[in-house]
């Protein structure tokens, strides 16, 4: 009812209204569970089947530094092409990542004409200023609800050796794995910069399942999603098989992040990517109208959504 009405533009009053009566019921049920809750004796903590060591109280866990201003670690842009480019054509060791740190400036995060920024110098290229957020309070509140730092993350030279970039705490529960950054869409931006960094990166068979290999091998480890990503992962020339694979070893769910393309294309190719073992797919939705997705350079970007989704069903 409610979504009906809003789409209609109908009773949004009742409806605000409703919404903040149900968010100060739920704001003082919360503060009366927390009130009973420190009376009772505390309990022990649990230790999942996942975890090596039992789960941190709320008072346990450590955060990094939160709020602005700060200072902060963070790259410098060009540094990063430079070294990329350096060992692509292998005139840097890639060695380099793990025991050096190239391009890592510091950063001073400040708020600024109602914008949260990051500013850095980097001593051969300069001065970047980049905007974190053009919503300083809604910035605040969302670093409010970090949740804490989980114990450190396993030892495993095999995927926590990246130097200064290395994961420290938690445990993964979604692998991300990119089959190809290239892509059938020219989105501008695209995170990725998918078709415009001048090369083609797709890792063989062979290194997708070493990857899968590894990350199957964890112990103890938690429920692992595999998600397949790129570029466009269904143009990847191994998707399928990758996807069989992981299903294969034993991975839980296994989706893709894809634009829909492929699945709307090809009811078929739908078809064999269930077969294969895929459970779902992230599709990215920027709104319904043409204007809201211009950027993407696809007319009738929503509809090519409804169609995969149709094929998918």
């Amino acid at each position: 009812m409610f979504s009906d009405n809003f789409r209609r533009g109908e009773g949004k009053g009742n409806s605000k209204k409703s919404s903040k009566a149900v968010s100060k019921m739920a704001d003082l049920g919360w503060k009366a569970f927390q009130a009973v809750n420190k009376s009772l004796p505390e309990s022990e903590a649990i230790t999942p089947k996942w975890a090596a060591e039992p789960l941190l109280k709320s008072y346990e866990r450590t955060a990094p530094p939160l709020g602005f201003p700060r200072e902060t670690d963070s790259l410098c842009p060009t540094c990063v092409k430079q070294v990329r480019e350096g060992v692509i054509n292998k005139s840097i060791p890639l060695e380099i990542l793990m025991n050096s740190h190239p391009g890592e400036i510091k950063a001073q995060i400040v708020e600024e004409n109602g914008q949260v920024v990051m500013k850095k110098t980097c001593p051969t290229h300069g001065e970047f200023v980049d905007v974190m957020a053009t919503d300083p309070k809604f910035l605040e509140r969302i670093e409010s609800l970090f949740y804490g730092r989980d114990f450190k993350a396993a030892e495993d030279k095999h995927v926590h050796h990246h130097g200064t970039s290395d994961i420290k705490f938690g445990r993964g529960a979604v692998l991300t794995v990119d089959l190809t950054n290239r892509c059938n869409m020219m989105c501008n931006p695209c995170f990725m910069d998918a078709n415009q960094v001048g090369y083609v990166h797709e890792p063989t068979f062979e290194d997708t399942r070493a990857i899968l290999d590894r990350a199957i091998s964890f112990k103890p480890r938690r429920q692992i999603i595999i998600l397949f990503s790129g570029g466009e992962p269904t143009i990847a020339p191994h998707f399928l098989e990758s996807v069989a694979y992981a299903k294969k070893i034993g991975f839980y769910r296994i989706l893709a992040a894809t634009n829909g393309i492929r699945y709307a294309e090809d009811i078929e190719f739908c078809k064999a990517a269930k077969e294969a073992g895929q459970h779902g797919v992230y599709l990215q939705f920027d709104g319904v109208s043409e204007q809201k997705n211009k950027h993407r350079g696809v007319g009738n970007l929503f509809d090519v959504k409804l169609k995969a989704i149709e094929n998918l069903a």
